[in-house]
Order: structure tokens, then C-alpha cells, then sequence
């Protein structure tokens, strides 16, 4: 179906049918992520980022409208692909204004592993939140570059890059899931499976996360309750795009973003 759909695209005559929003936006993103992600590639480290275009009219489009679409997410995801990166995963979706529709396609890319890296991320030890500060406690100054977001997003993302169909993704805050078996009892550290402190700024700017607080947000209890929670019936998890950062300089986070979807083998 893919590749009739590629046919009618690049067709001159641009025969085909008349396809309604959800149809048009698979169709869109299938052929994105059968053209462009680099298939079986072990990987890590993914950044994310949005472009967007737009068609005239709502919930029909013909295949003229959709080649131009296509085109234009197209040009705009190779346009801004981070240096020494592959695409790992296109999510399209779409909404409707008044009188015409936008498209968008939320991007994952990813970096090829290299086994420097996977020692880097096997490495246990202490980590701060964010800012991408490296390691902290008796590991300062190591690994500066990455963050404990980065390490967690790292160990639980798919480290394997596949063609994608029906992705969809899902931002969650870490207040929403609180675990009552919460284990640790420490100062400001929030009982939610996905990190979050409560208090002072100036000291929450340096918050440094150890080793079994890291392997709770990674077991079954933490961000994985979270994953299994939401999953939509049918599809796979795909990748997480965790970012740190802080509410009102009070309260420091781990947002996740967490896409599945179904491998088209």
C-alpha cells in the first residue's frame, strides 16, 4: 500500500482518490518512515523536533494536496537533521483550522552507537538532573554533555531504528503518576516514578541523583509502570524523548514523551 501510494504521489497525472484526515496523515507518515529512517541501526541519544505545513480545506484532500504535504515535511525534516544523525522516527499529525488543515511531523533523530557510548551508558553512578552537567558526587566532571535525563532516555528508548507506522506520542509530568510504595525517603525528592524534586532553587540546581534512585526510575515500578500504563493496544514503544527543567524555580522535573507505534518489518 506504501509503495502504490509512493506510485500515485509521484505520478504526473495525480489520479487517485479523495482521502479523509486520519487516512491522508498514515499514509503521509508511513511513506516518511519508509523513505527516510535507516533501518536496523542500533542507536542512542535522540532529539526531537517539530515541523509543520499546511492544506487547503478539511478532512478530504486529494492526492495533489497531499504530494505537496508530503514534499514540504519532507524537505524540512532533511533540512534540519542534526549533524552526524540519522532519522530514527516520523510521527505525523494533524489538526484543522478554519478552512485548512495543519500537518505536522514530530521527528525523532538518534546517533549511531558506538561502543564508547554504551560504556557511557552502562556506567553507574551519580548523575545530575539535568543542564547537561555529566556526573556528579565522587564522579564530578565526568561525561559533561549528558544528564541523568539523558542516561534514563538512553536505557529505556528501542536501541534499534525500524520503520514505523501509526506512531503516537504522549507527553506525561511526573506528578501525574505517583507510586504509594515509593522507597526512598529523601530530602525533596518527589514519590513520583519519573523524576521530580520539591525546594529550593538553589539547591535543587545542583540535585544529583544516585545509582538506586536511578534504577528505580528504570525498573518496572518507574518510568516502565508509566509506559505499560499508556500503551496503546496493538503498538509497540518506540522511544522516549525525556527533558529536565523546572517549574517556577521551585520544583525541578523530568518531562517525558513517549511515542509507540507499529514496525513495519
Amino acid at each position: 500500500m506504501i509503495l502504490d501510494f509512493r506510485k500515485q504521489l509521484m505520478s504526473k497525472e495525480k489520479e487517485g482518490g479523495v482521502y479523509v484526515t486520519d487516512s491522508a496523515v498514515w499514509y503521509v507518515e508511513a511513506l516518511l518512515n519508509y523513505s527516510f529512517c535507516e533501518a536496523g541501526n542500533q542507536c542512542n541519544t535522540i532529539v526531537v523536533d517539530t515541523f509543520s505545513t499546511t492544506a487547503n480545506g478539511v478532512n478530504e484532500f486529494t492526492i495533489g494536496q497531499l504530494e505537496s504535504v508530503y514534499s514540504n515535511l519532507a524537505d524540512s525534516i532533511n533540512e534540519n537533521k542534526p549533524a552526524n544523525k540519522i532519522v530514527f522516527a516520523i510521527d505525523i499529525y494533524a489538526h484543522q483550522e478554519v478552512d485548512f488543515t495543519v500537518f505536522a511531523a514530530r521527528t525523532a533523530y538518534a546517533t549511531l552507537s558506538e561502543p564508547a557510548f554504551k560504556a557511557t551508558a552502562d556506567t553507574a553512578g551519580y548523575w545530575f538532573y539535568g543542564g547537561d552537567r555529566g556526573m556528579c558526587g565522587k564522579d564530578s566532571g565526568l561525561y559533561v554533555g549528558m544528564d541523568a535525563s539523558d542516561v534514563l532516555e538512553n536505557r529505556i528508548s528501542n536501541t534499534t531504528s525500524d520503520v514505523w507506522s501509526s506512531l503516537e506520542g504522549f507527553t506525561i509530568l511526573p506528578s501525574w503518576y505517583y507510586d504509594p510504595n515509593f522507597p526512598f525517603d529523601m530530602p525533596y525528592l518527589q514519590p513520583t516514578r519519573m523524576f521530580s524534586a520539591l525546594g529550593s532553587f538553589e539547591y535543587l540546581i545542583d540535585y544529583c541523583i544516585s545509582p538506586d534512585v536511578m534504577d528505580y526510575y528504570l525498573s518496572s515500578s518507574g518510568i516502565w509502570y508509566i509506559i505499560n500504563d499508556i500503551k496503546p493496544a496493538g503498538k509497540t514503544f518506540a522511544y522516549c524523548d525525556l527533558q529536565a527543567g523546572s517549574l517556577d524555580n521551585l520544583y525541578i522535573v523530568h518531562a517525558g514523551g513517549f511515542t509507540f507505534g507499529v514496525p513495519v518489518h
